[in-house]
């Protein structure tokens, strides 16, 4: 059965083509597509349809998120921002949960938006850290072949993958194979890269980070490979990194980055969104979310959020804050120079340092900061995200022909770009649909911690006598988060099992947790399990440590 025409009249389009804004515009949208665009008065509108009244509204593309790391509480969060299309960029996770969210979502078997997903990075042999990010390390796909690189890229292709994307440490004769490979597949190819003007002139379709093209600016490679590792390793913080990039250095990178016609994720707002004249309305948004019952977000989301602000506003030193703020202004002059040279600007979250989709919005109004025409802002999450990605025969903008999808918010984002998250109504292939947190529960529930998590656990003491109580333990790993807690059980072999008991936890430092033991939890004897779990976080768990009780005379 065909889906029912559906109206959309009265509201202000900006279509992301580009053009002039066009007011009182009618909208027809049949089959899930885009029938007929123009102003009030010059469409006929067809009898018995649904109409959407925008009067008085801004109707826009449905954004796309250009550099998501999809987790299985993001749905709500990505439409209730008007997000009608995540690109999950990932590094660790190869393919089968997302795969599984992709099609879940294509079915409405799960409540979200459109996914297009890269899987695990493909990359040279060193290995991934990065500590600051906290998820546990995974893996990529290493390569050291242009057989072994051209076999990744089609396993990839098989399997359904959308974008390829790579690490900054596969070399760049491999790079070019993969590019390659790719491109007659019909597969975009996004990078992470030390080396941006190699990387461009190697093919790839885009470049992800403020990190990638500051780090490319430092010409000493010993200087270039030490701050990069240190960065990975935790030692300096990106806030301070971006300070120490070589703004001299920038203009041969963006010319072999438009010469190639490269785009670029600048993600500046997961870490610098506090620096922002506009920290104080992103702070407010974020709180009202988090603030919502209904949200379904775990108690990690706060945590990393709020973590941003405290760090440059509470634990910086001024001396750090001044380094912080000169590393702003210089990720700044690189947006404004790559827009002002012709460059392909693309946004997106970046998650896990902020809140997924918001974090995008907060990007887009920092890019006008940096001297970005408004106009040019709306594309990097519209239409120059599905051209990067090969998707913009269907996707990005409202012409006929396209695949219906619009986000309708208050308020004109080309005299203020921060109402773009101020979403009334969304639209996704053709139909309206509740963008209400309802304290939905993703079906398929992730099978990775969001945050690190401590894995390998050493707990004080590790016995007791049955009922013996209350008693203090000690657990330590790295990695620990206040929102982690302490969990019990007692474990019965291949009989049967109780549910873990979530111990009361108190945080003690990065490195160790405090719970506390009573003796009606452990009026058996028997052998139990401690392990850590976050706040709010289905399946992820740490691995076990053995706590024995014995019996008592």
């Amino acid at each position: 059965m065909a889906d029912k025409t559906l109206v959309v009249k009265g509201g202000t389009l900006i279509d992301g083509t580009g053009k002039a804004p066009l007011e009182h515009a009618v909208i027809i949208i049949e089959n899930g597509r885009f029938k007929e665009i123009g102003r009030a008065g010059q469409i006929k509108e067809p009898e018995g349809a649904e109409v959407i009244d925008a009067r008085g509204l801004t109707i826009l593309p449905g954004f796309i998120d250009g550099h998501a790391h999809l987790e299985d509480f993001h749905g709500e969060l990505y439409l209730h921002l008007g997000i009608t299309t995540v690109t999950t960029i990932q590094i660790f996770q190869d393919g089968p949960w997302t795969s599984a969210q992709k099609r879940g979502t294509e079915l409405g078997k799960i409540r979200g938006p459109r996914i297009w997903m890269a899987g695990r990075a493909i990359g040279g042999t060193r290995v991934m850290t990065d500590a600051p990010d906290g998820r546990t390390d995974r893996g990529n796909i290493i390569v050291t072949t242009p057989d072994e690189a051209r076999a990744a890229v089609r396993r990839k292709h098989s399997m359904g993958i959308d974008v390829i994307k790579l690490n900054e440490f596969l070399p760049l004769d491999l790079v070019k194979v993969v590019v390659d490979e790719a491109h007659k597949l019909g597969l975009p190819v996004t990078v992470h890269s030390m080396d941006c003007i190699g990387a461009a002139n190697a093919g790839v379709d885009a470049i992800e980070h403020i990190w990638g093209v500051g780090t490319s600016s430092i010409l000493y490679p010993p200087s270039r490979e030490q701050l990069h590792t240190d960065r990975l390793g935790g030692l300096i913080d990106q806030e301070i990194v971006n300070s120490y990039y070589q703004t001299e250095n920038f203009g041969p990178i963006i010319d072999a980055m438009v010469k190639n016609n490269v785009a670029w994720t600048p993600t500046i707002a997961k870490w610098l969104r506090p620096l922002s004249a506009n920290a104080d309305r992103f702070r407010a948004r974020e709180d009202e979310i988090l603030a919502n019952p209904k949200h379904a977000l775990p108690a990690s989301v706060k945590a990393v959020t709020y973590n941003a602000y405290d760090k440059l506003n509470k634990r910086y030193t001024k001396a750090q804050r001044e380094r912080a703020e000169i590393g702003y202004q210089k990720a700044n002059e690189f947006i404004r120079r790559f827009h002002e040279a012709g460059g392909m600007l693309k946004e997106g979250s970046d998650p896990p340092r902020g809140m997924a989709a918001l974090l995008m919005h907060e990007a887009l109004a920092m890019d006008v900061e940096a001297g970005v025409p408004p106009m040019a802002v709306l594309q990097a999450a519209t239409l120059n995200v599905a051209k990067v990605f090969k998707k913009d025969k269907d996707y990005g903008s409202v012409e006929a022909g396209k695949v219906a999808d619009l986000s309708i918010i208050e308020g004109d984002p080309l005299k203020d770009m921060w109402c773009t998250q101020n979403v009334k109504v969304v639209v996704k292939d053709g139909k309206k649909i509740d963008i209400a947190f309802s304290g939905y529960k993703n079906p398929i529930p992730a099978f990775y911690a969001y945050q690190t998590i401590p894995m390998d656990l050493e707990i004080t003491p590790n016995q007791a006598l049955q009922g013996d109580g209350p008693i203090t333990l000690k657990v330590r790993g790295e990695g620990v988060w206040p929102f982690h807690k302490v969990m019990l059980k007692r474990e019965f072999g291949s009989l049967f099992n109780f549910n873990a008991i979530e111990l009361p936890t108190k945080y003690i430092s990065k490195n160790e947790l405090e719970a506390t033991i009573t003796g009606d939890q452990i009026s058996e004897a028997g052998t139990y399990t401690i392990t850590v779990k976050g706040e709010g976080e289905t399946l992820p768990e740490s691995h076990r440590a053995h706590f024995i009780v014995g019996f008592k005379p």
